[in-house]
């Protein structure tokens, strides 16, 4: 993306390149929504899309939904506590604290599956952009560009951003990030 602003809604989470440096990442689904493709041709763009996929692996949908229910019952038995405590007794504060401390793990553990599903879809997003031999921050195609002796890492044109292109094929054969 020679212009344009690399944190521009095409681009999604935050992914360090081969040398370190913390970058921003295109997303090639929303670009292909977008019918974006004046930096990834139209073809390319749609196999992207289709080995990416669009939403959460299943076990993360379903474990993100028993902790919803579980985070739904756990109000509803909340505030019928504090309903009797209200109406039935003296309205304690301890109940008001006590009910604040059975929600904090529900929502600490929604927040967690959250946080680590988003970490690992950007690291495939990332393989999968680097299996195709495009750079994941700006889209600069990689072929039949030099490796660095140095480190091995192909640096794009582009963006300055360094890749490791043959570990990021045998990163996303083994199936992790």
């Amino acid at each position: 993306m020679a212009e344009g602003n690399p944190s521009s809604s095409p681009h999604r989470g935050r992914i360090q390149d081969a040398r370190g440096r913390k970058v921003t990442q295109i997303d090639p689904v929303t670009m292909r929504l977008l019918r974006q493709h004046d930096v990834i041709p139209a073809e390319t763009l749609r196999k992207l899309a289709e080995e990416i996929g669009v939403g959460w692996p299943w076990l993360v949908r379903v474990t993100f939904f028993v902790m919803l229910v579980f985070l739904i019952v756990l109000l509803l038995a909340i505030v019928t506590r504090l309903v009797r405590s209200v109406f039935l007794g003296s309205p304690q504060f301890g109940a008001f604290t006590e009910a604040l401390l059975y929600l904090v793990p529900p929502l600490a553990g929604l927040f967690s599956i959250w946080f680590v599903s988003a970490r690992v879809r950007f690291k495939r997003i990332r393989n999968i952009i680097l299996k195709h031999l495009r750079c994941p921050h700006c889209g600069y195609d990689l072929r039949m560009l030099p490796t660095d002796p140095a480190d091995g890492a192909t640096v794009c044109p582009e963006c300055g951003c360094a890749w490791r292109l043959g570990q990021a094929e045998t990163a996303g054969d083994r199936g992790d990030g």
